[in-house]
């Protein structure tokens, strides 16, 4: 596939460019990002980050991409490559991640394909103006990565016609700040595994039947939450894609999670590693060999990554359809590696992520040292770096080979970042006092929120089981 940028991506470039050059400034230019962020992460003035999302749906830049067959609801159309170019320049501005991303990226497309037009209506045009935030309700502390284990229940309320909702979510990111949580719930009594899931809008703002308590993290942030539910209301209109039909619905979700919201991510992990070759360069760290071949290393398997993606795309286009396989990922039938794969991505940077979906920077490299660990630094971003587009179904295991790909790629970048620096990585950027004890510096930060990687979003060992059980039919792991 051609993923060269043309004359009209190139206009859109421009607008895009000097949009953000008259937006991002005043109060805004204080939100910079930084390397090793997340857009759950609980730094930045959050006021000033919810009017930047609302800046952003005020000039019609959220929800590009999204399918149009049913309306604009508020943003404005592009193409796969302008989304790319989007991503980009949003990157060089240093614009902040993404308080949206989980309504915009994950909740979105959903609706898009599942929910009915009256739920569309309501819930699409607050998302593209930047009004209302979401988060996820789908992991909790008894299931761990096997989301059919879910324990939460949703009594229907035959009078009131709603559905009453009890027990528990934990690593629900950005969860003190949503206006909203879309919740995988069991609804039919005595159900097991997937069936009897339904899948629900929840508001958030139900004092004393919805408790939020945020979790500590590595980081010294608390962005991800547990969410208690004592007879929270949902309202039956609020059930997307029907009773009963929940496990549909959520693996169609995670599938734009693990495989979609990824995809623009390597643009900010290209950006991250320039800031690592940058800084080896200058404290002399590239002239060790071992840490220079680890730097080579790195900037070749970020480069395999993208040619992956462009694969993944390519195949989502679908150039040269297999029925057997699109049939295997069509199948939403029981499947215990289905089973025990699903969760929540509850911290997904790249799901929370919109900071990585963004571009590397495009500054100049510093003068040559001895060598030539400057040629390292990722340039302006690959044209065929692919958009936020679902990839398909004829590649059942794409998704997981892209967690796989990025997580342990990024949880390298990390430590890598601390290897660099040496005995100063030990060294908080500041004194610590009383009032400040906890100060990290970007790489710090990302080293420390890099270990968590290979877990969320489905740890590497699911993901595994999934290529091995339904991409390579292996036999079926023993799960009594």
């Amino acid at each position: 596939m051609d993923f060269a940028f043309g004359p009209e991506d190139e206009r859109f470039r421009a607008e895009a460019r000097d949009w953000l050059a008259e937006h991002f400034t005043g109060p805004f230019a204080a939100l910079k990002q930084e390397p090793g962020g997340h857009p759950g992460e609980a730094r930045g003035n959050m006021t000033a980050r919810r009017a930047w999302e609302r800046e952003l749906g005020t000039g019609g830049w959220i929800g590009l991409g999204w399918d149009r067959t049913d309306g604009a609801y508020g943003n404005r159309a592009a193409t796969l490559t302008q989304q790319v170019v989007w991503a980009e320049e949003y990157a060089r501005a240093g614009a902040p991640g993404r308080l949206g991303h989980i309504g915009e990226n994950l909740l979105a497309p959903t609706l898009l394909v599942h929910g009915d037009s009256a739920q569309r209506a309501r819930f699409l045009p607050p998302i593209a103006r930047g009004e209302e935030l979401w988060c996820q309700g789908y992991s909790e502390p008894d299931a761990g990565s096997d989301l059919a284990g879910l324990r939460t229940r949703a009594i229907r309320d035959p009078g009131e016609g709603t559905y009453r909702i009890t027990g528990q979510k934990i690593w629900t990111s950005l969860a003190h700040e949503a206006d909203w949580c879309f919740v995988l719930a069991r609804t039919e009594e005595g159900s097991q595994r997937h069936h009897g899931l339904s899948f629900l809008l929840v508001p958030m703002d139900q004092p004393g039947r919805i408790e939020v308590r945020p979790i500590r993290q590595l980081t010294g942030t608390a962005e991800f939450n547990e969410v208690f539910f004592d007879g929270a209301v949902a309202r039956a209109e609020h059930l997307v894609g029907g009773a009963g039909h929940g496990w549909r619905v959520a693996m169609s979700l995670l599938a734009v999670e693990r495989g979609v919201s990824t995809l623009v991510q390597q643009i900010g992990f290209a950006q991250e590693l320039s800031r690592v070759v940058r800084l080896a360069l200058e404290t002399g760290a590239a002239e060790e060999p071992v840490l220079r071949d680890r730097l080579v290393r790195q900037w070749a398997e970020l480069k395999a990554m993208r040619w992956n993606a462009l694969r993944t795309l390519g195949a989502a286009q679908n150039p040269n359809p297999n029925p057997a396989r699109d049939s295997a990922a069509r199948d939403s039938a029981p499947n215990p590696a289905r089973d025990s794969a699903a969760r929540d991505s509850a911290p997904n940077p790249a799901r929370d992520s919109a900071a990585r979906h963004s571009a590397p920077n495009d500054a100049r490299d510093p003068a040559p040292r001895k060598g030539a660990a400057h040629d390292l630094l990722p340039g302006s971003a690959d044209p065929q770096a692919p958009g936020p587009r679902d990839p398909g179904p004829q590649d059942p295991g794409a998704p997981s080979v892209a967690k796989l790909l990025w997580g342990g790629w990024h949880q390298r970048l990390g430590e890598l970042a601390v290897q660099v620096r040496g005995a100063a990585a030990a060294l908080g950027p500041a004194r610590w006092t009383a009032g400040r004890p906890y100060e990290l510096d970007a790489f710090q930060r990302l080293f420390l929120f890099s270990r968590a990687d290979t877990i969320y979003g489905g740890s590497d060992e699911i993901q595994r089981t999934i290529i091995a059980e339904r991409v390579l039919h292996l036999p079926k792991e023993s799960r009594r």
